[in-house]
Formats: C-alpha cells, sequence, structure tokens
C-alpha cells in the first residue's frame, strides 16, 4: 500500500510541464537562428565593452602612474633623466609584464624603449640625457602598458648662453698681489632661466694683459668698461689660453704654459664653480697691469653646438707686486 504522501500524475500535468519545450519545437527554423544571433550579437557587445573597459582574460594593465623623480634637471652633475611606474592589474584579467616609453620634446619623438614590470606592477625608466636632450625646456615621458596610458612631463635646463667670470678677490679697491691666485667665480645662465645653470661645456679662458698702471679709486664703472683699453682684444696682449672642461659640477683646466687643474663646485646653491688660476703661469710674459679673462666654449648637450662667449666679472682687475700696504711698488 503506498503512502497518502505520493500521489498519482495525470497526463494533463505532463502536458503542462512540456510546454516550454513544445515553444522551442513549435519555432521555426528561421526564428531560432534570430534568436541566436541576437545572443550572439549581445555576446560579442558585451567582450567589446569589457575589453575596451580593461576586464577580461588578457594582458594588460587596470590602472597606470608614471612619476619624474622630482629632482629632475634640478641636482648638479646629474645627467640621467629618471621616472618611476605604477601599474595594478586589469580586472579578470593579467598584469602586462612590459611596457614601453617615449620621451618627447615640443612635441617630437626624442628616445624610446621597453621596460620590464615586477609582479607587484613597479618598474623605473633611466636615461641619459646625452641620448635625447636638445636644448632648454619641457620634456614630457610617455608610458604605455596594454591599453593604458600616462605621462609626465619636467623643465630641463643644461643649454647655457653665457658665462661669467666674477673675480671673487678683486674688489676694485687695491691690486691684487701677483703672488696670490685670482680667483674666478664661473656662473653660467641661459637665455629661458633667471637662475644660474650647471651645464656640461668644453671651451677656453684667455688671458689677455693691458700695460696701465693701477688707478686708485675706482669702481664698477671704471673696471668694467673697456673704452678705458681699447675697446677690442686687438689693443689686448694675449698672456695665456686656458682649455676648460666643465662637468656641471667639476671639470678642469690646463694652461697653454703647462700644468692641469681640476676643480669642483664650491657652493650650494647655486653650485658656483672656482677656478684658482696660477698668476705664475702668465705674469712673467708682460708683468703688472690690467688682466681681463675672455670665455669661449660650446656645450656638450643639445643640438646647438655654436660658441659662445663670457667675461670676466668685473671686466678687468689688476695685478702687480704690492708692498705691506697693498699699493702696487711700481706706483711709486
Amino acid at each position: 500500500m503506498q503512502s497518502g504522501a505520493e500521489e498519482e500524475w495525470d497526463d494533463e500535468d505532463w502536458e503542462d510541464n512540456d510546454s516550454g519545450s513544445s515553444f522551442l519545437s513549435d519555432m521555426s527554423l528561421a526564428s531560432k537562428m534570430k534568436m541566436a544571433g541576437a545572443g550572439a550579437l549581445v555576446l560579442v557587445i558585451l567582450i567589446f565593452a569589457m575589453v575596451s573597459q580593461n576586464f577580461g582574460f588578457y594582458y594588460g594593465a587596470g590602472s597606470l602612474t608614471v612619476l619624474i623623480d622630482v629632482n629632475e634637471g634640478k641636482d648638479p652633475g646629474d645627467r640621467t633623466f629618471n621616472a618611476n611606474i605604477w601599474a595594478t592589474s586589469p580586472a579578470f584579467g593579467m598584469l602586462a609584464k612590459e611596457g614601453s616609453y617615449t620621451i618627447t620634446f615640443n612635441g617630437a619623438n626624442q628616445a624610446s624603449g621597453n621596460f620590464d614590470l615586477s609582479a607587484e606592477g613597479r618598474a623605473s625608466i633611466s636615461v641619459d640625457y646625452e641620448s635625447f636632450f636638445v636644448t632648454n625646456g619641457a620634456y614630457t615621458l610617455n608610458v604605455e602598458i596594454g591599453s593604458q596610458t600616462s605621462s609626465n612631463s619636467v623643465t630641463i635646463d643644461r643649454f647655457a648662453d653665457s658665462v661669467s667670470g666674477s673675480v671673487s678677490n678683486f674688489d676694485g679697491e687695491y691690486p691684487l698681489d701677483k703672488d696670490s691666485p685670482v680667483i674666478i667665480n664661473m656662473q653660467f645662465t641661459a637665455a629661458n632661466s633667471e637662475s644660474y645653470i650647471n651645464p656640461w661645456v668644453s671651451g677656453t679662458v684667455k688671458v689677455y694683459h693691458y700695460e696701465n698702471a693701477f688707478n686708485e679709486g675706482q669702481g664698477e664703472s671704471y673696471w668694467n668698461d673697456d673704452s678705458e683699453r681699447g675697446n677690442t682684444a686687438g689693443n689686448w696682449n694675449l698672456v695665456n689660453t686656458i682649455q676648460l672642461d666643465v662637468n656641471s659640477d667639476s671639470g678642469s683646466y690646463s694652461y697653454s704654459s703647462g700644468g692641469a687643474t681640476d676643480f669642483y663646485a664650491v657652493e650650494i646653491p647655486p653650485y658656483n664653480l672656482n677656478l684658482i688660476i696660477d698668476v705664475d703661469k702668465f705674469y712673467d710674459e708682460e708683468g703688472s697691469g690690467d688682466y681681463t679673462l675672455v670665455f669661449d666654449f660650446s656645450n656638450d648637450f643639445g643640438e646647438d653646438t655654436s660658441s659662445k662667449d663670457g667675461r670676466s666679472s668685473w671686466k678687468w682687475f689688476h695685478l702687480c707686486e704690492t708692498k705691506d700696504n697693498g699699493e702696487c711698488k711700481n706706483n711709486d
């Protein structure tokens, strides 16, 4: 005997449950094909949306950030462009193992390359300035991983347009003794920058002499004026040529009469470079008198290799053998 919980199913119950199946079976082949096509279209749209929004089973990045070193272009002596990259995995996807970068200046591509991402999505880029530097201005780093891109910009001023060499131990009140060095504080400037810069340059410093007794009681207007001494180098006597090589915050120089010296940045900021010129290298050529320094240099970085110039500041200073009171002996 069967329990009361069990009931018999009649034919009508079975017919009702077959209604869904009979609906599909009653559809024409054309209708079924239209339904399948619509479903495929929806699936394609979904896949496209997932891919365009960084979803899906593929290599790429969900988010991407690039940051250039905060001191880029500011630290004297630094000639390497540095940046850090952070990337996250795409949803339902895998983080790419490699990305690419370009460095542009005024919209033109100056350097490009690839980088590897760590499992945590970290990477760094280091590029020598010599590989991309054109002239002073804004440089943009563009990074791409999969369909994601990011960029960051920085201003780099490494191109010098002029230089002044301040004779820091001459104030015009007293002459410099021939047995003391001439301390030249070099300061490079750029046309588009208000601050001193630290370039890579090579060139010469020509030391000229003008026969003249020390003129006491004169200030900048006298010592900074060429007209008192014939205006042009044709009226001056060249007594030495110093070969100069500046590597941003250091360098070296050598005399045409022999001997070489290294020099380094001595002040922060602005990292002025001091040339300590040995008077013995040229004084015996003409002896006491007014002296000037004429700079001629070219930049080692950038597309502009033209010659630039500069002068000592003030333009003139006086060298002689001095007495105990600081006056020139030959003024007696």
